[in-house]
């Protein structure tokens, strides 16, 4: 994975724990940091002598205009967040890679409705600002804090709620005044914008219940999109079916055009095997929610431990997560990231 240094222009504080980074881009790296709302950063960081990856959502809009911004917000233990909040400052350069991810909106045209809760309101926010910016298609959005003070870009959502009243309808929830969101009013929400495409981010019990309501609202797995950033606290999704390999066998990687092939070890993964061969293969979370080591098996197959990107039509179609799929069986497996 390559990366580039960026220097920090302004820092925004949304919230008492979430701050805005807006970055500057050189004109040589313009092309390289071309993004669709949605997408995500990669920070590579040094914390107490330890390196850290990390990807951050952007949460402006390259139909909007203005500089790239992320928004980090700083969790309890977190090592990177709480770095980033108290040693990034205006000035400050930055290892960051190209923008890449999957959640993004691929038919800006339809009604448009977003789930969204806590800091998951980031690239849900970036999206709604491009639809905005783009299109006339009306869109929903229902936002879900812990109470006011924690909610982030509380003023920028009044404002495009006021500026675009006639697309934008935003529903605002506040867990100590309304208690925590209801399948059933999601539902009706849901049930009240037909054919709709579901945008979904936040954390996992949020999401479980956006996606209970959107069943019971009728709505088909293609018109639900999301995204998670707290997979590694789930419990891994492990297939009894297709155990790991007993012994190593050989993988085929294909990256930047370069063909590499590499001994697969026992039970580790396609990630693990590429970087211990030296293949600078894109990576972040490597617990199979971010998206970032994503690639596409096009011979022999693989297991995966956990996957919180792919959908089970983009699993037919090959597409594997590498920090998490392991050769299915004892044979060859060949694998490309050039996708």
């Amino acid at each position: 994975m390559q990366f580039h240094n960026l220097t920090v222009a302004q820092i925004t504080w949304e919230t008492e724990d979430a701050r805005s980074y807006a970055l500057l881009v050189p004109d040589a790296l313009q092309q390289s940091f071309v993004y669709r709302a949605g997408q995500h950063l990669t920070f590579r960081v040094n914390v107490d002598g330890k390196t850290l990856l990390r990807s951050y959502s952007l949460s402006s809009s390259p139909e909007a205009g203005g500089l790239p911004v992320v928004t980090v917000k700083r969790i309890p233990g977190g090592r990177a967040s709480g770095w980033f909040h108290a040693h990034v400052d205006a000035g400050t350069r930055l290892e960051v890679s190209a923008p890449t991810g999957r959640f993004v909106c691929e038919d800006m045209g339809a009604p448009l409705f977003f789930c969204a809760a806590g800091s998951g309101i980031t690239p849900v926010l970036s999206m709604i600002r491009s639809a905005l910016a783009s299109t006339s298609s009306a869109m929903t959005l229902y936002y879900a804090n812990r109470d006011a003070a924690s909610t982030i870009f509380a003023a920028q959502i009044a404002k495009l709620s006021r500026d675009h009243s006639d697309r934008l309808a935003v529903h605002l929830h506040h867990d100590d005044t309304d208690g925590f969101p209801e399948r059933g009013k999601i539902a009706a929400l849901l049930s009240a914008v037909p054919h709709c495409q579901l945008y979904l981010c936040g954390p996992g019990p949020f999401m479980q219940t956006v996606l209970e309501a959107a069943e019971v609202a009728g709505m088909g797995p293609g018109c639900v999109h999301l995204e998670r950033f707290d997979a590694a606290a789930q419990e891994p999704e492990v297939a009894s079916a297709a155990p790991m390999p007993a012994q190593a066998c050989d993988a085929t990687v294909t990256l930047g055009g370069a063909l590499h092939v590499v001994r697969v070890a026992s039970g580790q993964s396609l990630l693990q095997a590429a970087l211990a061969c030296g293949v600078d293969a894109p990576y972040a979370c490597e617990e199979g929610y971010c998206g970032s080591c994503a690639a596409k098996c096009v011979d022999g197959a693989v297991v995966h431990a956990r996957n919180d990107v792919f959908s089970a039509d983009e699993l037919a179609a090959g597409w594997i997560l590498t920090c998490q799929a392991r050769p299915r069986q004892e044979r060859p497996v060949a694998i490309t990231f050039d996708v």
